[in-house]
């Protein structure tokens, strides 16, 4: 791929921002929702005392967690995209740049030979 300056990168910017943008708001609406479950947590906890009480908040606490690392793993995702999408743009860029400098070499090699052949025609 890295040798290959005559195909374009491919790579759907677009469909990339959209993914980056979805995970941030799915890890958006993951902490609001531990926000909510927290202070809806914290209102409870000072009128529910019991058993109940103990294994609601041993739920709670592994749901936070769980839910904590998923919004986490979105995070990373959405980087990873980000990065992958950078990679591509660098790349096409760097595509580019050889693409150019191999036409600018063809076309001082065509002006060269172009100036010998006027060359001998003098002598």
């Amino acid at each position: 791929m890295a040798n290959d300056i005559w195909q374009d990168v491919r790579w759907d910017h677009g469909a990339a921002a959209e993914a980056v943008a979805a995970l941030q708001r799915a890890a958006g609406t993951i902490d609001r929702s531990l926000a909510e479950i927290g202070q809806t947590s914290r209102e409870a906890a000072t009128d529910w005392l019991g058993p109940h009480r103990e294994s609601f908040d041993n739920w709670r606490t592994r749901l936070h967690n769980e839910l904590s690392g998923i919004a986490a793993a979105c995070r990373r995702a959405a980087a990873a995209v980000q990065q992958a999408s950078a990679r591509a743009h660098e790349e096409q860029a760097r595509r580019l740049r050889e693409r150019e400098e191999h036409y600018r070499r063809e076309r001082e090699e065509r002006d060269r030979r172009e100036r010998e052949r006027i060359e001998r025609r003098r002598v």
